[in-house]
């Protein structure tokens, strides 16, 4: 029989360094929905500075190319749809000394777990100078929300995942010339969040118990600020074409928080001393490193005609820099641990556009494009916090300027994600991560609707 005391690591790894992994999992989470005017034509040539100031977010020497005093507000809305059929939980062959320990009750399919959200922007900008612009940006660059029913299958994994984060980034751009201008940021930024998954005290609660009958609940939060940067250049040979390269530069941020259990009314008093007492899971603090990739980004804008223009963009983020997570926890969580390391397994992305401009007249403006972006997740390491997989972008969009100061946005578009699966296995090996977690496969059908408004003033 398996002895209950050496499950405490595995334990601590399940609700804390398991927890806070998805928060760093790949572009699945990641929000490129920064402008209601580039949301139509799939933010294709937006580092070359995009057609309004919003474009600052991904390139802050873009600012040049637009004058006076300018405002941008905008907000989208991200609907995705990630529905799971044909799961199956089962626990280690290590229990079957148990006659429970196959099965992981729960349904073997789960409604949309994604939720929708909006995703604000603002963008100001004041001109010193023809030459010399300040801007102050206002974002939501990463952020995400699934929750599941308590009695999921995959419940032990995730029930719910909530990240925020909200960037402040001063700007200056500055024209070297009528070719060159340069542009950097300081970013401010903050995040939170909140994690929860069930435990099976059952299984590491008390020596006599039998797995799945005293499950539990763990819920993870915290927060923290970090610094970084952004930088970039933009080059304008001749009135037609238009370049721009950028670089964000990578973060790390160490989340500070607390963790907190809740039992199953089953349990008794000398099941939750033991739970307590000799684990040492109990209510506490803890801290982990999350490290942030690097963007690097290449977009161009190309004035085939007087009414219309044609745009590209590409985009490397550097998510293989996120090798693993050390989760560290206070004493009073367990006296015999003091951190918790998850190997990480992700890989760098690309994204890559094109996309189209058409000018009516003086007041409407049409725009379409069509995005590839790879997924930083493989089949192997896939996680139902975010089932993120390869997504196919297609866009449209249009604004009406109602006057020279006035202008109105509009983006849509639809993202058909790749069919994905998970295949998350445990060895019999008591320090595996998934060891309490269990066995879990699956099936996802995803995709997402994004809608976009915007408007923009100019003093």
């Amino acid at each position: 029989m398996t002895n209950r005391s050496s499950l405490t690591l595995t334990a601590l790894t399940l609700v804390a360094a398991g927890a806070f992994a998805p928060m760093a999992q790949a572009s699945g989470f990641q929000l490129r929905e920064q402008s209601p005017s580039s949301q139509g034509n799939a933010f294709a040539g937006v580092s070359a500075g995009g057609t309004d100031i919003s474009a600052m977010f991904f390139n802050p020497a873009g600012m040049t190319q637009f004058s006076g005093m300018q405002l941008d507000l905008g907000a989208t809305l991200i609907a995705p749809d990630a529905k799971m059929s044909n799961g199956v939980g089962t626990r280690t062959s290590a229990l079957s000394a148990f006659p429970a320990y196959e099965p992981i009750s729960g349904p073997s399919s789960h409604k949309n777990s994604a939720a929708s959200k909006v995703a604000p922007s603002l963008y100001g900008m004041y001109s010193v100078s023809d030459d010399l612009k300040l801007g102050l940006s206002v974002n939501a660059p990463f952020g995400f929300v699934t929750e599941y029913d308590s009695n999921f299958v995959g419940r032990y994994h995730a029930l719910k995942t909530d990240l925020k984060i909200i960037d402040v980034a001063p700007s200056l751009a500055y024209r070297i010339n009528k070719e060159w201008s340069v542009g950097v940021a300081l970013v401010a930024r903050y995040a939170d969040a909140t994690l929860t998954n069930a435990v099976d005290f059952g299984l590491i609660g008390f020596p006599s118990t039998i797995p799945g009958t005293l499950d539990g609940a763990a819920k993870l939060t915290g927060n923290t600020w970090a610094y970084g940067y952004k930088a970039g250049i933009t080059y304008q040979p001749n009135e037609k074409l238009r370049m721009g390269l950028a670089y964000h530069g990578a973060m790390n941020m160490t989340l500070k928080g607390n963790i907190a259990y809740t039992y199953s009314p089953y349990t008794t008093s000398t099941q939750l001393g033991y739970i307590q007492n000799t684990l040492g899971l109990k209510n506490g603090g803890g801290e982990a490193e999350l490290n942030l990739p690097a963007d690097a980004s290449f977009g161009f804008d190309y004035k085939v005609s007087d009414t219309f223009s044609f745009q590209g963009e590409a985009a490397l983020t550097t998510w293989s820099r996120f090798k693993q997570l050390d989760a560290k926890f206070n004493d009073n969580v367990a006296p015999q641990i003091t951190h918790s390391l998850t190997e990480e397994h992700w890989r760098d992305t690309w994204f890559y556009s094109l996309g189209g401009i058409w000018k009516l007249n003086q007041a409407w403006t049409f725009r379409a494009g069509v995005a590839h972006d790879q997924g930083a997740v493989t089949d192997g390491y896939r996680t139902p916090r975010i089932p993120d997989g390869d997504r196919t972008w297609v866009s449209t969009g249009a604004s009406y300027a109602f006057s020279k100061s006035f202008t109105v946005d509009i983006g849509y578009t639809h993202l058909f994600v790749k069919d994905s699966q998970l295949n998350l296995t445990t060895s019999a090996s008591q320090t595996d991560p998934n060891f309490t977690r269990g066995n879990l496969t699956g099936d996802y059908k995803l995709s997402a609707n994004v809608i976009a408004v915007g408007a923009r003033f100019n003093f």
